[in-house]
């Protein structure tokens, strides 16, 4: 089940009080608005009851999609690359297997929503975030400053890149060779990940690793 908290923000314009709901679980299988109000900024946005003053709020909170079997800890700013939940671990070890990753920003927590909803490997899909990525600052000439998944259609998986001198986003795209290729060298290379108990960090960082390990040792692993 969803839990949360009511809690009294003041208000940095105003000073204002209000009373904020703040969430520490949510389960989008009980509740689904609750799904969509993370996607659409809803549940995160605080409004000022006395000026109108709006800003985000950024707190840790765990997203458990029972149905779906995976869980996404947001933990703003959180520097470290696996957490382990002890007690979770004990609760949740006579059940089957579930997807558990660690995001530190916003973003990457819809991003990761998206993608799992979308029957996807994270694993994969940030090895090929990465590989267009580096197609695009070689070929392009453009300078990424992050990108997210946001397209599979017609045999094609594609990606919404944000570059460091230009406001506009654009989407770049490839078929889903590309994927797939990706999630042979996770099978083979990111076994430790595959295998974590705990919260683990799939980001830019990690797939730049796999890269790393695959052009060292390749698939097979041999050198």
């Amino acid at each position: 089940m969803s839990l949360s908290e009511l809690k009294t923000v003041n208000c940095p314009s105003c000073a204002g009080h209000n009373k904020v709901v703040l969430y520490q679980s949510i389960n989008p299988s009980e509740d689904g608005t609750l799904r969509r109000d993370v996607l659409n900024d809803k549940l995160f946005t605080y409004t000022c009851m006395h000026c109108g003053y709006q800003a985000r709020l950024t707190y840790p909170v765990l997203y458990n999609d029972v149905k779906r079997r995976f869980m996404i800890y947001f933990i703003p700013n959180c520097e470290k690359t696996l957490l382990t939940d002890r007690i979770l671990e004990r609760e949740k070890v006579k059940i089957r297997p579930v997807k558990k990753r660690l995001v530190t920003s916003y973003n990457d927590f819809k991003e990761k929503i998206i993608i799992f909803e979308a029957g996807l490997n994270d694993m994969a899909v940030e090895l090929t975030k990465l590989a267009l990525e580096v197609c695009v600052m070689r070929e392009e000439k453009k300078s990424v400053r992050e990108g997210y998944f946001s397209v599979l259609e017609d045999g094609n998986i594609g990606f919404t890149f944000f570059t460091k001198d230009l406001n506009e986003p654009f989407v770049k795209s490839t078929r889903m060779d590309v994927y797939e290729k990706s999630r042979s060298i996770v099978t083979r290379l990111a076994r430790r990940e595959r295998m974590a108990r705990g919260f683990i960090k799939i980001d830019r960082p990690w797939a730049e690793e796999i890269l790393y390990r695959y052009r060292k040792y390749g698939v097979d692993g041999e050198e």
